[in-house]
């Protein structure tokens, strides 16, 4: 779980309020970002207008949102032999399934997340409850016991506030806490009382599947968004991920995504952007609409499985080796040479610039990954 001030509520919700006043649709040119597209699609009449953005996000996009001129303009031999089933985010190659995603293969190496026992050892800490963890309502038999408390009337107070302020909260609830620690027959039912005014496991374990769902989605509905940008088309509103990815694309030019297969290891993926420079080498790209604090939260000496086990086990470590195998596979299968590599986050809580990482060359990480990989 994240520090408690990572976990005070996010800015996201103002800033989606500022994105619906801007409601006029955009597309590159109007975001001054137009030398970015090829000029055989800058000069086309019957381009992508991504809809409006419905009140239930879906699952996956249909294929008539966006027109994949961009894949048409920069063909690969390799290109016609792979497909993408979405709903069961599976590759085929040649009509055959393949065996892997190489998102799939890096989670192979990955420590498994313990919800239980990380719920359990967060409930029981000094550190609970936390801001976005509270109870909605307290029951009467809560505010009671919150009543009978020294000091506990202000916290309840606060609890109690039509808008309240869960940092706050929380700070009172540890001040209470730390104020009866000297006395053990006290602070037991202190600790107990606090408990109850944070979300149960139930709640805990439900909340965490909303948000991995809802994150998903908001994921997806943006990839979607920023091709349909990429292909020439446009989107209904200059939301704030929009605006962060025309930041990032004033340095870049000439872009596709693609979908790239690793034949001898049978592995495939897709590359959210790939971009040609003047050289002929090409920079890859990962859009990441990834909360700020889980992108750039360190491993806390957390360290992947054996044999990356000097590598760091957390979300932005697992994005630069995925980029590192996206890296092997366009240098031995297509005939690339890739000069760089970033991962762009583009969350709304980044406000005014992206979260832009230079992605290391880990080409002794890459290749021990690619031979476990069957």
């Amino acid at each position: 779980m994240p520090p408690i001030e990572d976990c005070a509520p996010s800015p996201a919700t103002k800033l989606r309020k500022l994105d619906t006043m801007q409601q006029n649709p955009v597309n590159l040119k109007l975001l001054g970002v137009d030398i970015v597209l090829p000029k055989q699609i800058a000069s086309h009449e019957h381009l992508s207008s991504f809809p409006e953005r419905p009140r239930e996000l879906p699952a996956t996009i249909p294929d008539h949102f966006v027109k994949d001129t961009l894949a048409e303009l920069n063909t690969h031999p390799r290109d016609r032999n792979i497909s993408f089933q979405a709903d069961d985010y599976v590759y085929f190659w040649k009509g055959k399934r393949v065996s892997k995603s190489v998102t799939q293969l890096i989670h192979k190496f990955t420590a498994p997340f313990c919800e239980e026992q990380v719920i359990s050892s967060t409930r029981e800490s000094c550190n609970w409850p936390r801001p976005g963890y509270l109870k909605t309502t307290l029951s009467e038999s809560q505010k009671n016991k919150l009543q009978k408390i020294p000091g506990g009337k202000e916290l309840l107070a606060e609890l109690q506030r039509p808008e309240r302020d869960e940092l706050k909260v929380c700070r009172l609830a540890f001040k209470l806490r730390a104020n009866h620690a000297s006395n053990p027959d006290k602070d037991a039912d202190i600790a107990c009382a606090l408990t109850e005014l944070g979300l149960s496991r139930e709640e805990i374990i439900h909340k965490w599947e909303k948000a991995r769902q809802d994150g998903a989605k908001e994921g997806t509905w943006m990839h979607a968004q920023f091709q349909c940008l990429l292909n020439g088309g446009s989107v209904p509103a200059k939301t704030t991920e929009v605006f962060l990815l025309s930041q990032f694309l004033r340095l870049q030019a000439n872009t596709k995504a693609w979908q790239v297969y690793a034949d001898s290891e049978d592995l495939a993926g897709s590359i959210d952007y790939v971009a040609k420079r003047p050289d002929s080498s090409v920079i890859i790209v990962d859009w990441k609409r990834t909360s700020p604090h889980r992108l750039q939260r360190q491993a806390c000496n957390k360290f992947m499985r054996t044999p990356l086990s000097h590598v760091p086990d957390c979300t932005l470590w697992h994005y630069r080796l995925q980029l590192n195998v996206y890296k092997f596979i366009l240098e031995k299968y297509y005939g690339e040479a890739v000069s760089d590599m970033y991962i762009v986050g583009t969350n709304p809580e980044y406000r005014d610039q992206p979260f832009i990482d230079n992605v290391p060359t880990m080409d002794v990480e890459t290749k021990t990954l690619l031979a476990n990989a069957r």
